[in-house]
């Protein structure tokens, strides 16, 4: 499992944000380093140096004038002068600024001395000798409140939160273009034109912006001008076909009844090669979605199949199967598959199973016939792909008509997949999902 954002817009707001954070981690650890740790230390040696001073003065000073003295502290430092009481606990501060401050007492006293937390207070006290006197001062926590590493963890907390919204902003501000030509992409591979597309922003999005919508134009005039080109070439093969076949119907009567059946015969596979070109070139751009019952769609087609001998068998769902599809580009899909399982199916019965479920509705049409080979199940897809070309000859075919079932199964976005039947055969599924409707 990758813990690594897949998207363009995780990625580059990670990279941005890390870097970022790694940057401010430097920076404030060096700043803390080389600057507040050296302060923090001068400013934990100057209130050593000044309670060791008191501590000598009072040692010094009258008594009659301990008391002017001891307010003169409490006001310029803060400190309190207390009688020596055994009562009070050591305790180790883990604290950096209590570290120097300890330290510094020590060196400045000339030996070990401890700092102890008043049991009933927020007091800190230090007992200082001083020539076999002990005074204790006592000073709020307060006083000793500076902590660089909370002060450096606030830092590159607020800072992370801020380079991460940051990052959020400029990584959207760069995917929403992208994300809009992503959506254009999947347009033209469903065969549609999708609208033109802002060429604004950065230099190198508005380029990539400006040759999409050139190659989309291109696109859209490419297939124009291949349905044009096909119809014309159709319209032009059938007007001699037609007078073919006039020519047919008006030979005598003497001539050999099979050459004229077999005659007839390729004039019509002619007309049908002809009919099936079209389909593949034209599309459906101007039909409207219906809601369709699905069962009873099946059921038309397979009636019309067993009018022309074959068996259809079908099971699953029953009627009412609603969909909502466009209706001519549905039948065409699955009325080519169907064929496709009777042409091919060696006289075998052709199973259709229609399965609703609240995401998705599949429709599995499966066949006994010889079966397509697994390295050959998306080449089948393919314009004029034929398994066996000998086979092809003898039972008829263009080649088209999967091509036709894929580029419809595309457009509509519905999937379309051949698989291997159990016990032989073919198992052409579809999957014509359902979208959710808005709330």
């Amino acid at each position: 499992m990758k813990l690594t954002p897949r998207t363009l817009f995780g990625r580059s707001a990670v990279t941005i944000a890390l870097t970022l954070l790694v940057f401010m981690i430097v920076s404030l650890g060096t700043a803390v380093y080389f600057i507040a740790i050296p302060m923090a230390e001068r400013s934990a040696d100057d209130f050593a140096a000044v309670i060791v001073s008191a501590a000598h003065t009072l040692e010094t000073l009258p008594l009659e004038l301990h008391s002017e003295f001891q307010d003169q502290l409490l006001v310029d430092h803060g400190l309190i002068v207390a009688e020596q009481k055994p009562t009070l606990s050591e305790k180790n501060f883990d604290v950096p600024y209590y570290i120097f401050f300890q330290q510094s007492l020590s060196r400045r006293a000339g030996q070990e001395l401890s700092i102890i937390e008043s049991v009933d207070g927020p007091l800190i006290w230090v007992d200082v000798p001083v020539h076999g006197k002990i005074f204790r001062f006592g000073f709020d926590r307060k006083r000793l409140g500076t902590n660089p590493p909370v002060v450096l963890i606030m830092a590159i907390g607020g800072g992370a939160i801020l380079t991460w919204l940051v990052s959020l902003l400029e990584v959207r501000r760069v995917r929403r273009p992208l994300a809009r030509l992503v959506t254009a992409v999947k347009e033209v591979g469903r065969g549609k034109t999708p609208p033109v597309l802002p060429e604004d922003g950065a230099e190198e999005i508005a380029a990539l912006a400006r040759a999409f919508n050139r190659m989309s134009l291109d696109m859209k005039e490419l297939a124009e001008n291949r349905t044009v080109i096909v119809a014309g070439i159709s319209h032009d093969l059938r007007t001699p076909l037609t007078r073919l076949q006039l020519a047919v119907e008006m030979l005598s009567e003497d001539s050999d009844p099979e050459l004229v059946a077999g005659i007839r015969r390729d004039l019509a596979a002619m007309n049908n090669l002809i009919g099936q070109f079209l389909a593949f070139s034209k599309g459906l751009d101007d039909e409207h979605p219906v809601n369709l019952d699905l069962w009873e769609l099946i059921e038309g087609q397979a009636a019309d199949l067993r009018r022309d001998g074959a068996e259809v068998h079908i099971s699953g769902c029953a009627s009412p199967c609603a969909y909502i599809a466009h209706p001519l580009a549905l039948q065409r899909l699955l009325v080519n598959l169907l064929e496709n399982a009777a042409h091919y199916g060696g006289g075998a019965p052709v199973d259709v199973e229609l399965h609703c479920e609240e995401h998705v509705i599949t429709v599995l049409i499966s066949d006994r016939g010889p079966g397509i080979p697994t390295d050959q199940a998306e080449a089948v897809f393919q314009p004029f792909h034929r398994l066996d070309s000998a086979r092809s000859e003898r039972t008829g075919g263009s080649g088209l008509g999967l091509a036709i079932a894929r580029q419809l199964a595309i457009k509509h976005s519905w999937t379309i997949e051949l698989l291997p039947r159990k016990g032989g055969g073919t198992v052409a599924k579809v999957e014509l999902p359902i979208e959710s409707e808005p709330s």
